[in-house]
């Protein structure tokens, strides 16, 4: 047999023999469910967004009541 076809074949088996340990070690794990916070965020009618603010833990919304004058114009 050729020197050049015995290389393939033998990297062609570690390939294989590769790929097999990894799925066996991928298949005894378990996977965590991710840590998820979920927020319910919805502004019910009449609410308005008056205000943003940054903090280190993220973003906050300053919801308030106010309601918006229709006949108010900045002059």
């Amino acid at each position: 047999m050729p020197l050049g076809l015995c290389l393939i074949i033998y990297l062609l088996t570690l390939y294989v023999g590769a790929m097999l340990f990894l799925w066996q070690s991928l298949r005894g794990q378990k996977t965590e469910t991710p840590l998820v916070t979920e927020v319910p965020f919805a502004l019910k009618e009449g609410q308005t967004i008056v205000g943003i603010g940054e903090t280190t833990h993220g973003i906050d919304f300053y919801i308030g009541d106010y309601v918006r004058d229709e006949h108010y114009y900045d002059l």
